[in-house]
């Protein structure tokens, strides 16, 4: 062994060696622990949270849903509200352009039904964008607090 090693060794040995009792340095009292301490089953839990709170631009909202029905509603994590606005939107749409292909109703019938369905659909958009700006707000306010 090396003369490195052997003195390695001493010095662990001499550092985890007890001294007697009535010799030495007196031992350092331990300091008082706390009374939950003392509880096996009890331990104190310390939980914390880093929440990042990322306010919703209603502007953006609402140009989501003019370009596309619904998307605004999903930018603010209301995914199933969106898809409704997105599957009312396309609905009215469709059944104004099939009522007007249909050939088998009167040319009044087909306008009329046409005519419904697309401003129910227009209504529809109108709405989804309207509700993409109030849903921003409403999830600002949820978690920012009222202004």
């Amino acid at each position: 062994m090396t003369r490195f090693t052997l003195t390695l060794l001493a010095f662990c040995l001499l550092a985890s060696a007890q001294p007697a009792e009535g010799t030495g340095t007196p031992a350092v009292p331990t300091p008082p622990r706390d009374s939950v301490d003392l509880v096996p089953l009890f331990r104190p839990k310390v939980v914390i949270h880093q929440e990042v709170i990322i306010p919703k631009d209603p502007f953006l909202g609402g140009a989501l849903s003019l370009v596309l029905p619904g998307t605004g509603q999903a930018y603010c994590g209301k995914w199933l509200k969106g898809a409704g606005f997105l599957a009312g939107t396309l609905l009215c749409y469709g059944m104004s352009a099939s009522f007007r292909d249909n050939e088998e109703l009167e040319e009044s019938a087909r306008n009329l039904g046409s005519g419904l369905f697309a401003l129910a659909g227009v209504a529809l958009h109108t709405w989804s964008v309207v509700d993409g700006v109030s849903t921003a707000n409403a999830h600002n306010r949820r978690l920012l607090g009222p202004p």
